[in-house]
């Protein structure tokens, strides 16, 4: 048994002397009901690549690979769903301590997180979700304190334990990100002005639309109407009207106001659809007036614009 143990051990090792590249890596793992799902979905649109739950035997086989050659950031979720590293303990062979230690020497940058949460409230989750637990028999209660109590050492090794009881998902993502570093790279958040005529549908991937159909429309002037919203013409004509000078005044307050709140909610992108009739004059018009009203701003959330319907 002990040439067993050592041997074990040893393999278990010896891949971190490798002179390669290393990743970062978070070890997540907790209590069922706890948000690790959750924690994975979070990293995951952060650019991690996400493992749920590989038996815990086969870590040494996955940089033996070299399947993290070419990573960055690697997200480990291991719980008791993956009983292994538990069998492990009981068997006195290779402990979850090993495996702790041998993803801190494969790594640049590692932090191993606990997840708690308190009885009541995994029991409610459970619940409300209808999902059974993992050691879920006749008793979920039962089950919920036997999982606290064989998980009881593997909290012992963390690195942070943090207690998700009353915490939804948009604040799970505040607390757990402070405790990774700067590790992660944050997607530049950017912005996206299309123009469109509403003739030829909506565009899908609008998250807030503006209707110019109220304003003086070019296209019944016979001068104006083989032009576009490019044209100076087209420009002299809609800014000799209040309305569109106070519509375009209205909007830009409104994404001054609005984009920092969108980024701030870690969105990544955000479009504004304004539209017309037929997406060649007013709606144009007033995306390029946007433009200039907007100045520094364009650079500062990465502001495109599009004009969807210009040449139809």
């Amino acid at each position: 048994m002990e040439e067993n143990e050592r041997g074990l051990q040893s393999s278990l090792f010896s891949i971190a002397d490798e002179g390669a590249l290393k990743p970062n890596i978070i070890l997540i793992s907790g209590i069922s009901g706890s948000g690790k799902s959750s924690a994975l979905k979070i990293l995951e649109d952060k650019g991690f690549f996400c493992v749920d739950n590989m038996p815990m035997m086969l870590l040494p086989k996955f940089f033996e690979l070299g399947l993290s050659a070419k990573l960055k950031n690697i997200l480990f979720i291991v719980d008791i769903r993956e009983k292994s590293f538990l069998n492990d303990i009981e068997n006195q062979r290779s402990s979850f301590e090993d495996y702790v230690k041998f993803l801190r020497l494969q790594s640049s940058f590692f932090k191993y997180i606990f997840l708690e949460a308190r009885d009541e409230a995994v029991i409610k989750r459970y619940s409300e979700t209808r999902r059974k637990h993992p050691l879920s028999g006749d008793d979920i209660n039962i089950a919920v304190r036997e999982e606290r109590q064989l998980l009881k050492n593997i909290k012992l090794h963390a690195d942070v334990v943090l207690d998700t009881t009353d915490v939804n998902i948009h604040e799970l993502e505040g607390i757990l990100l402070p405790h990774i570093g700067d590790i992660i790279y944050n997607p530049a958040f950017s912005v996206k002005i299309l123009s469109f005529g509403f003739k030829y549908g909506l565009p899908l991937e609008a998250d807030t639309i503006f209707d110019a159909r109220f304003l003086p429309n070019p296209f019944f002037v016979p001068l104006l109407k083989g032009l576009t919203g490019f044209n100076r013409e087209v420009r002299e004509y809609m800014l000799s009207f209040n309305e569109s000078n106070n519509f375009i005044e209205h909007i830009a307050s409104f994404l001054k106001f609005s984009l920092p709140l969108y980024r701030k909610e870690s969105k990544s992108y955000f479009t504004v659809g304004i539209g017309c009739t037929g997406g060649v004059h007013r709606s144009v018009f007033i995306a390029e007036e946007l433009k200039n009203k907007l100045g520094s701003i364009n650079d500062e959330y990465g502001i495109s614009y599009y004009h969807r319907d210009v040449n139809k």
